[in-house]
């Protein structure tokens, strides 16, 4: 359990698939982490996911320029995604887009779908991979502290021992939230 490289591996594997395919968040691998590693380890563990998230966010880039239709095509065959979020992210590509793009992983909208706008909209690749890191990392970071402060926060009223179950109660919750609202949009 406490093997770095699988966590490692883990965490570049989780943060390519998510900016790719996958639709459940790297920040539950993430916020695991604070509770076997603590919290100044794991955010080395989100750099690592942010780089492959990145690494995969230009891989959706590259498809939007390519070939938008089939991008959007994609991307709405990923649970969870409608039409919806395809249109709120291709307004938001036009305007202050790195702003958006770092906004909208913490308002739903999946990264993956920025990606692809992007790369439909001729955003500079370049630029699109550094934001995109930055915007990655600092959502994982977002994850990790709220995680540490909440840990915390339980061993000092001494729920300490039930720091994992809560942990999986608290990303239950979350994603049983983030599902109605999703299936209520579509």
């Amino acid at each position: 359990m406490r093997n770095v490289r699988f966590w490692i591996a883990g965490a570049a594997f989780w943060g390519y698939a998510e900016a790719t395919f996958f639709f459940i968040v790297p920040d539950i691998l993430l916020t695991a982490a604070v509770l076997v590693f603590g919290l100044w380890r794991t955010l080395r563990l989100a750099l690592v996911a942010a780089a492959s998230a990145a690494i995969g966010g230009c891989v959706m880039w590259i498809l939007g320029a390519d070939d938008v239709e089939m991008g959007r095509a994609f991307l709405l065959s990923v649970p969870l995604i409608g039409d919806d979020l395809l249109m709120r992210v291709q307004s938001e590509i036009t305007g202050a887009w790195p702003v958006n793009l770092t906004l909208g992983a913490i308002t739903g909208a999946p990264y993956k779908i920025y990606a692809v706008e992007a790369g439909a909209a001729n955003v500079n690749a370049f630029l699109f991979l550094v934001v995109s890191f930055i915007a990655r990392a600092l959502r994982f970071a977002l994850s990790i502290g709220l995680a540490g402060a909440g840990f915390a926060l339980a061993r000092r009223v001494g729920l300490g021992r039930f720091n994992a179950a809560g942990l999986a109660f608290a990303w239950a919750t979350i994603y049983a939230a983030y599902v109605s609202a999703r299936l209520h949009a579509g």
